[in-house]
């Protein structure tokens, strides 16, 4: 009943009112208010007809608020009046394409595609609206006609939505083309065609349009170049989550625009990336856009400028898709720059990146960015590298394994890669930080394997030192976890520490000091005593390699640093401090403190000039007062020397004679009294070569001392001889006579007196 008292309320407004804009609101009301009403008629009610005819009569009303009410008042009316809908359309469309005032044209779409939308998508086909369309926007005479094509396609897509999707690809060819189109008026509407179709896309749809457009831009036309890039700048429109999808493959074509030969085609470039910067959701990006686009723009100039600026931003929000758009290719060229610092900046942004992003918007940009940082994990500077490797690390601990299947065999190639060091040291470095980002137990699973590896001989020597450089870095990514092999790796260590090639020896001492820097206490323990039997190995690397560790763990100990010169006129100056004396005797005990000592002090008469110079280093800078220390440890170096002065190795007896001979003139004669009884009970041994040791150092020291001095002691020194020369051994027995030549070369007659009748009595 209330619709026949308010039908001709309506009706007469809508007949009398004139076209002027302040009664737009009204009209607007009043049409929503008819469409509601003709809803609740029903189907075959004629007043439903009248108030259609009304309603498209109001289309003309230029106001879009009316138009779009309208618009929305049509579909649910349509199938009322199906007979009359094609006559319908067909007026429409004549306004739409001859009609004279814009506003007027723009009505139409809106009804048309109302329309549409009340009969369903295949009235599209069966009233040939879009062959009419299609013939329309291809009218190169007439601009309304290729103007008022589009209006409709706006609308169709605006009201239609994904339905309207199937016929995007028959649409986009022609849209481009207007996008250059002569006319001021088809470039408008083309533009605001665009907004709408990829506003209103879905992920299938960007998918469907994606492959044109890129192909566009290797047109030759510049127009039709213009036009593709422009839309792909309107894809910034798309619906978030499609915009993720699509804008990795975007942006770097927009990036390849910008140097494109034609200054419009440039223009378009940069203004689709300003609106693809217009989207980007991220304040603190927002506000560095511009650096960001000029990085685009001119990247030899001013990509470093632009990575300092990210580095120097505070991130509080997440990083979204857009802003990684405009990201990544600046990251990416700089992978590509000849500057260390702009590398070193770039692996930074990327290891900093995955915390603040949605891992899903990174994975596209894995492909292009992987490579950079592989390139740079092998890079000749090594803060470069040490950065590229957390970059890394971070980037698989947050993506996870899945994402970087290669990336782990890729590694595991290069540790052994024949070409340099400094690419086995960067796979090292990705390994041990790669296994750190995927936890634990990774590492259990891969130690054993690299420990086997690095302790076989069969192996090339490259091989060796890729995996001991393992032993350098994992231990700093796994400091507590790793302490569990600290005791098996320190065999393939001191083996490689006598490789023949270099470069494997350098590995192994860093691969040391490493150990004995971090782990200080657990190194005492194990490191120690292979340290202890490494100062007496018969090969001079491995000596050598020995009182290196061996320094560096007594600096170590005692706080002081071992990087001092100490080239001084004298080889009896100390630097050592009381304090260091001291911790060294607490951390090792007295015993083991001598031991290690007595070691070294031996290691300044060596045969190897390498092994003095590097002893007498570490001695100066551990010990504080020369003969002080030597008199504690007298009686701990005495044993060693007795057991290498009777050693087969011709190079241990040289070194033990020397270090006799040495200990004399430091300590002067007055350690004869104290050196005496020592070798004398030497002889009572019931080891054969410390007893022959006995001998040979009975000769050095008669070499090294003065003629009187020798006399204060023949009494002792006489039974001493005559026992060594009756030794059952023939090799001590030969040793005796030696040292009885030396005696006599020294006392002269009085050792045949006292030596000779014994002998003759004992036959």
């Amino acid at each position: 009943e209330t619709v026949s008292t308010l039908w001709p309320v309506f009706d007469n407004f809508m007949g009398k009112s004139t076209k002027s804009a302040h009664l737009d609101a009204v009209k607007q009301a009043v049409v929503i208010l008819m469409g509601s009403l003709a809803r609740h008629l029903d189907k075959d009610d004629e007043r439903i007809k009248p108030i259609v005819l009304r309603l498209i009569q109001a289309l003309s009303t230029p106001s879009q608020t009316v138009q779009e009410a309208v618009g929305n008042c049509l579909p649910p009316l349509i199938p009322s009046v199906k007979e009359e809908a094609p006559g319908y359309v067909n007026k429409l469309l004549h306004q739409l394409l001859k009609g004279d005032k814009y506003g007027e044209r723009k009505g139409a779409a809106y009804g048309l595609a109302g329309i549409v939308k009340g009969m369903g998508i295949l009235a599209l086909k069966q009233h040939d609206i879009m062959t009419k369309l299609t013939e329309a926007i291809q009218d190169k005479k007439n601009y309304k006609h290729r103007e008022g094509a589009l209006f409709a396609f706006e609308m169709l897509f605006h009201m239609l939505g994904k339905l309207f999707e199937p016929y995007i690809i028959h649409v986009l060819p022609h849209l481009l083309q207007c996008f250059g189109d002569t006319s001021q008026y088809v470039r408008t509407a083309a533009d605001d065609t665009a907004k709408v179709v990829m506003s209103k896309l879905s992920g299938h749809g960007v998918k469907l349009v994606l492959p044109s457009l890129l192909d566009a831009l290797e047109q030759d036309s510049w127009r039709t170049k213009t036009g593709s890039v422009e839309l792909l700048g309107a894809m910034a429109y798309c619906a978030p989550k499609q915009l993720s999808s699509c804008l990795p493959s975007i942006v770097p074509k927009l990036i390849e625009v910008l140097s494109d030969s034609h200054m419009k085609v440039q223009e378009a470039g940069a203004a689709a990336l300003k609106v693809i910067g217009s989207v980007i959701r991220n304040p603190e990006i927002q506000a560095i856009v511009p650096v960001l686009l000029k990085a685009l723009q001119d990247p030899s100039n001013k990509t470093s400028v632009c990575l300092q600026t990210l580095l120097d931003t505070q991130f509080v929000h997440f990083i979204d898709a857009p802003s990684l758009a405009l990201i990544m290719p600046v990251v990416q060229r700089a992978f590509m720059d000849r500057s260390t610092e702009t590398r070193k900046m770039a692996a930074q942004i990327i290891g900093n990146m995955y915390s603040l992003t949605d891992q899903k918007d990174l994975l596209p940009y894995l492909p292009t960015i992987i490579p950079g940082l592989k390139t740079s994990l092998l890079d000749p500077v090594p803060e470069v590298r040490s950065v590229s490797a957390r970059a890394l690390g971070a980037m698989v601990r947050g993506m996870g394994e899945s994402s970087f299947e290669d990336l782990l065999p890729w590694l595991m190639q290069t540790l052994t890669s024949e070409s340099s060091s400094v690419d086995r040291s960067g796979a090292a470095q990705g390994l041990s930080e790669v296994v750190g980002g995927l936890g634990v137990e990774k590492l259990h699973k891969l130690m054993p394997e690299i420990i086997a590896t690095a302790e076989r001989t069969d192996i090339a020597p490259h091989v060796k030192d890729g995996y001991i450089m393992m032993f350098i870095y994992m231990p700093v990514v796994f400091t507590n976890d790793f302490t569990v092999y600290i005791g098996q790796i320190i065999n393939p260590i001191l083996k490689a520490l006598a490789d023949e090639n270099e470069y494997v020896r350098d590995t192994a001492l860093k691969a040391g000091q490493r150990i004995v820097t971090l782990y200080a206490d657990s190194a005492i323990l194990l490191l120690l005593p292979e340290l202890e039997a490494g100062l007496f190995d018969e090969n001079w690397r491995i000596r050598y390699s020995s009182v290196q560790l061996l320094g560096d763990l007594l600096y170590r100990i005692s706080g002081v640093t071992g990087k001092m010169s100490t080239e001084t006129a004298s080889e009896d100056d100390n630097f050592g401090t009381e304090q260091s004396h001291q911790a060294i005797i607490k951390s090792l005990g007295a015993e083991r403190r001598n031991r290690v000592l007595a070691g070294l002090y031996m290691g300044r008469s060596d045969v190897a000039l390498m092994v003095r110079q590097a002893a007498l280093h570490v001695w100066k800078v551990v010990v504080t007062n020369t003969p002080r220390t030597l008199r504690e440890i007298l009686p701990t170096l005495f044993g060693l020397l007795l057991g290498c002065l009777a050693s087969d190795s011709y190079d241990k007896r040289q070194v033990a004679a020397r270090t006799l001979g040495d200990l004399v003139r430091k300590l002067g004669e007055r350690v004869l009294p104290e050196i005496i009884p020592i070798l004398e009970r030497g002889l009572q041994s019931n080891q054969a070569d410390q007893r022959q040791g006995v001998c040979i150092g009975l000769s050095e020291i008669m070499a090294s001392t003065s003629k009187e001095m020798v006399l204060t002691f023949v009494n002792s020194l006489v039974p001493t001889v005559r026992k060594a020369l009756c030794d059952p051994l023939p090799e001590v027995r030969q040793a005796a006579a030696k040292t009885f030549d030396s005696l006599h070369s020294t006392v002269g007659a009085r050792a045949l007196d006292d030596i000779l009748p014994t002998m003759l009595n004992q036959l």
